[in-house]
Formats: C-alpha cells, sequence, structure tokens
C-alpha cells in the first residue's frame, strides 16, 4: 500500500472489497497527461479502431504489494516465470464501444492464463535485452479458464479504464498436463482461484499496451489451504509420499501427501507470518487479500486465437 503521503486527493477512491466490511484506498492514477481536446481517438491515444478487436495483450509485470510479507518471495519468482515465458495470462480484447470523451466508452476481455509453442522445456528465456515472445513461436490461452471482463473510463481519464465487475479468474502456470502450481483437490485443479478480481490499467499512447495497472482479489482461506507451490520452477517432482495419518491443520504433511517432497504450502506461508483473513468472497469465504501492480504489451503476431491445453491446436 502506498504511503498517504503519496496519494493525489482528486485520484482517492475508497472502495468496498468483495462485499466485505474492508475499505481500501486505490494507488493514485496512471500519470496519464489529458490533453485540452476530446476529440476522435487518434487525437489523444492514437488507437486503431480496425485493428483493436482481437488484440492479445500479455502480462509483463506482476508485483504484488499485499500481503507485504509475501511479496519478496512472490515477485521474484513470478517474474523470473514471466520473463521466461512460464507464466503467461493474456487480456484479450473481445469487443469495444467507440468513445467521445475518452478513447472508449467501454472495452470487453477475455482473462485467463495461457501457455505457448514450442511446448518444451518448460522455460524458454529470451537472450539479454530481448523480449519474451522473441524466442516463442505463438501464445494461446488455456481453455476453460478464461472468464469475461468488462472495462469503463477510470474518472474521466481518457486512456484509464477500470473493471466494472468484480470477477473470479483460475490463475494458472505451465500447460495444463504439467502444472507449476499443485492443488489437486480444487476445481479446476492446480490453479490459484482468486476471487472478486478487479483492475485499473492506463492504455498507452497506441494502445498495443498498457502500464501502472492495478489488480486485486481474494484467495479464500479453504483455497490457500489447498495450494502447493515450487519455490524453484520445474524443479519439484508430483509423487505421493506416504506421511501417514495426520491433521487436517497440517498442511505440510498435506503437501507431502498429495504433491510431493519439495511442495510447500501457500496456507502454511500465509500463516507462519501471523496474517490474519482481510477479506471477503463473494461467497462470504474469509481469504487473504492480494493486490499488486501489473503492465502489459501487445503480442499480435504471435498469438494462436485457438484454446488448447497446450497451444497445440490450430
Amino acid at each position: 500500500m502506498f504511503a498517504a503521503s503519496m496519494r493525489r486527493a482528486a485520484c482517492i477512491l475508497p472502495v468496498l472489497l468483495f462485499a466485505a466490511c474492508y475499505t481500501i484506498e486505490e494507488p493514485p492514477c496512471p500519470p496519464i497527461v489529458i490533453p485540452e481536446n476530446t476529440g476522435e481517438c487518434s487525437e489523444f491515444c492514437d488507437c486503431d479502431y480496425d485493428n483493436f478487436t482481437n488484440t492479445p495483450l500479455r502480462l509483463t509485470r506482476l508485483e504484488i504489494d499485499e500481503p507485504e510479507e509475501l511479496a519478496s518471495l512472490l515477485n521474484v519468482m513470478w517474474n523470473t516465470d514471466i520473463l521466461n515465458n512460464v507464466v503467461n495470462v493474456v487480456f484479450l480484447v473481445t469487443d469495444f464501444e467507440p468513445g467521445t470523451a475518452a478513447a472508449f466508452d467501454s472495452i470487453t476481455f477475455e482473462v485467463g492464463p495461457g501457455w505457448r509453442s514450442p511446448h518444451e522445456p518448460l522455460a524458454i528465456p529470451p537472450e539479454e535485452g530481448q523480449s519474451s515472445p522473441s524466442v516463442v513461436d505463438s501464445y494461446c490461452m488455456l481453455e476453460g479458464l478464461s472468464v469475461e471482463m468488462k472495462a469503463k473510463p477510470y474518472h474521466g481519464n481518457q486512456c484509464v479504464f477500470k473493471s466494472i465487475e468484480a470477477a473470479s479468474l483460475n490463475f494458472h502456470t505451465g500447460p495444463l498436463e504439467r502444472p507449476i502450481v499443485c492443488a489437486p483437490e480444487l476445481t479446476p485443479a492446480n490453479s490459484i482461484p482468486i476471487k472478486g478480481m478487479k483492475t485499473r490499467f492506463g492504455l498507452h499512447e497506441d494502445c498495443r499496451g498498457f502500464s501502472d495497472g492495478h489488480l486485486e482479489g481474494c484467495i479464500a482461506v479453504k483455497d490457500a489451504n489447498k495450494i502447493c507451490m515450487c519455490l524453484v520452477t520445474g524443479q519439484c517432482e508430483f509423487e505421493h509420499v506416504d506421511v501417514g495419518d495426520y491433521p487436517e491443520d497440517d498442511l505440510t504433511s498435506y503437501c507431502k501427501d498429495v504433491c510431493g517432497f519439495k511442495w510447500i504450502s501457500l496456507g502454511q506461508s500465509i500463516k507462519a507470518f501471523g496474517l490474519e483473513p482481510t477479506c471477503l468472497t463473494q461467497d462470504g469465504e474469509e481469504g487473504y487479500r492480494i493486490q499488486g501492480f501489473i503492465d502489459g504489451e501487445a503480442v499480435p503476431d504471435s498469438f494462436n486465437p485457438v484454446q488448447s491445453d497446450n497451444c497445440s491446436k490450430k
């Protein structure tokens, strides 16, 4: 959370989070320059309306600041995996309404986890100074895991948009048959279910990316207790370990039982820091609030629009 001294009063909006009795203040608006005129989109955002639909925007940054105690652990892991084409979250533009006082009156996205071709090896790092897409043939969205998200202009800004309804996203890493998260008892399996997800972002001038985005959501306590993580991507084998009988709250033994020796419990990690639930899901379940910052870039020349379990369908 940003310190109060860093907030700009004109951009602070108290919001009620996920029907809970917890109130947070959003970070300041992205630094978008708003020109005096409010004419056609090209006069202030220079968007190409003819080619905006079906534009895929892939996350290039996911940096959480809450829970602060887990930031150093998760940010290094997730952003390394984003760079190495292991974590691939796509915002696909499916529809929009041209705007008058804003670049768009609304933008509709299909948002979900993805994978890429080539399918192997698990991590494909780019050469130093190159972008992640430079070493892949194409990205795709994983079948059955995407959700619709509609965004409208935020606070009258011409290029800043905010989702108008909370969505639930199942954050899956890796292809479906080789997940990086082990959660076999959740539905869908091996994903991190983020409930009540809301986003805000500032489109780039050419509408081919976004930056200074803000994302928030709620992970139910019961779900966190069923999620096991591997601290070194690809280095944890899936194997049943006979640990005998253990109490339900022994999450270390649970992860060994259902995943293997090297897996650690997300729920146990959160509890080790003494963190209490900080949000409620739409279903009224206690959870842990997760929020942070996102950037994204268009990958129109390396995107396969056909969803599949590993980008194998054309």
